[in-house]
C-alpha cells in the first residue's frame, strides 16, 4: 500500500483469535509475496486480536529474519507488554528497526517517517 510517500507492506493477522495455526498458514502463505525484492521493506504486521504466543512469534521471526528478503523497519500492531517483549527477544538480532504501536494510523506514520530512514 502506497502510504506517505513510501510503500508499506501490511501483515494482517489479526482477528484470528487462538487459531495459532490459521494464523501461521495466512503468514507463510503471504510469505510468499513478501519476501520478494519488488515488495517494500516498510512492515506492518497486525496481530489485534489474536493470541499471540510462541509458536506464532517463532514463525514470525522465521519468515522475518530467515531469507534472502532484508527489511528495513517492522512494526507490530496489537501487542501487549508481555508479547512485546518476547518479540523483542526473538527478533534482538534482526538488523531493522523495530517498533510496537497500538494505533494503527500512527505505526504507518512510524514506518514511514523521515527521522528514521
Amino acid at each position: 500500500m502506497y502510504f506517505g510517500g513510501s510503500e508499506i507492506w501490511f501483515e494482517h493477522l489479526d482477528g484470528i483469535y487462538s487459531y495459532t495455526d490459521l494464523a501461521i498458514e495466512k503468514l507463510e502463505k503471504d510469505h510468499l509475496t513478501f519476501k520478494r525484492p519488488s515488495v517494500p521493506s516498510l512492515i506492518a504486521i497486525n496481530l489485534d486480536e489474536t493470541e499471540i504466543n510462541d509458536k506464532l512469534i517463532a514463525a514470525i521471526a522465521d519468515k522475518l529474519l530467515n531469507g534472502s528478503k532484508r527489511f528495513t523497519r517492522v512494526v507490530f500492531v496489537g501487542t501487549d507488554s508481555y508479547s512485546k517483549r518476547k518479540i523483542k527477544t526473538a527478533l534482538a538480532a534482526s538488523g531493522f528497526a523495530l517498533s510496537f504501536i497500538n494505533d494503527f494510523e500512527k505505526a504507518k506514520e512510524w514506518l514511514v517517517s523521515e527521522s528514521f530512514m
